[in-house]
């Protein structure tokens, strides 16, 4: 039995990587032609609109605003692989509390040829979902808040079959200017973990996130995010970092190209502590 690879194509989707440094160039490829896109789609500077999140006012209830992001897997050649990805983020907002929802999926097949038979077989490769609420209380500095966050996820094929936590703690706004942010968080958790063998442990863990968001331009966005889940019981400690550039295509539709980087200190068996993915997808506001 024989697992098939080689170069294929990808289109709007994303590209999964154990080497950091083996990801340096294509990351740059993307930046670049993103780049290029936008100054194209943007030849009367004093026309292009600055791309920037749209509020939706509900009146007492404060304002909403959000997007989804979707991506597609198409490889063919000498390895077959169709795959999608989504992922939406909606913030709700009001003069005390400040509300971020997100959820997640992954999935991808791949083809498998038997070398003695010839038989072809589509097997997942990919399963991933994963959810997330947070709630932020203001404190009437405005700048600084209370937070309680709930997170769950699913990954078939990773070191973890399922992860949730729960954590509270002090956030801190510490850079405002229009629609541009850094949130830092921190504060003590609990976290319960289900192996790929399926065993489970529980403990106590220190949440770490920091939240970024900046115009680079008219028309683009750069948006770093970290989380931290810091076992305080000498199990696995958990950290994810997303960095990520937006371009406005037209109205509420616009490109983004992400880099993500997620780290297990004490993965099971034989796999790696660190995984990376790159991605390029459409964005849709609402």
């Amino acid at each position: 039995m024989s697992t098939p690879g080689g170069p294929g194509v990808v289109a709007g989707g994303s590209i999964i990587n154990s080497n950091y440094s083996d990801l340096n160039m294509p990351v740059l490829i993307f930046l670049l032609g993103l780049l290029a896109f936008n100054a194209v789609a943007n030849e009367e500077p004093e026309e292009a609109e600055p791309l920037v999140p749209e509020l939706r006012d509900l009146g007492v209830l404060g304002t909403i605003t959000g997007d989804i992001e979707l991506g597609f897997l198409f490889i063919d050649g000498n390895t077959d692989a169709r795959g999608w990805r989504v992922n939406t983020e909606m913030v709700h907002e009001n003069d005390f509390f400040r509300n971020r929802y997100n959820i997640q999926g992954r999935v991808q097949k791949n083809q498998f040829t038997d070398t003695a038979t010839g038989e072809v077989r589509s097997e997942p490769t990919v399963k991933r979902y994963a959810l997330s609420a947070q709630s932020n209380y203001k404190f009437l500095t405005g700048t600084t808040s209370f937070f309680g966050r709930g997170a769950y996820a699913y990954d078939m094929f990773g070191s973890f079959r399922q992860v949730g936590s729960l954590a509270t703690g002090y956030a801190n706004r510490v850079y405002e200017k229009q629609s541009n942010y850094l949130d830092l968080e921190t504060g003590p958790g609990f976290a319960y973990r289900e192996g790929a063998s399926r065993n489970t442990t529980m403990g106590f863990i220190w949440f770490l996130a920091a939240n970024f968001e900046q115009e680079i331009y008219k028309g683009s966005r750069f948006r770093q995010t970290f989380e931290g889940n810091v076992s305080l019981d000498g199990e696995n400690s958990m950290f994810t970092s997303r960095s990520s550039l937006t371009s406005q295509i037209n109205g509420r539709l616009a490109m983004r190209v992400s880099f993500s980087v997620n780290h297990n200190s004490r993965p099971e068996g034989n796999l790696q502590t660190t995984d990376t993915e790159t991605s390029a997808s459409l964005v849709y506001s609402f």
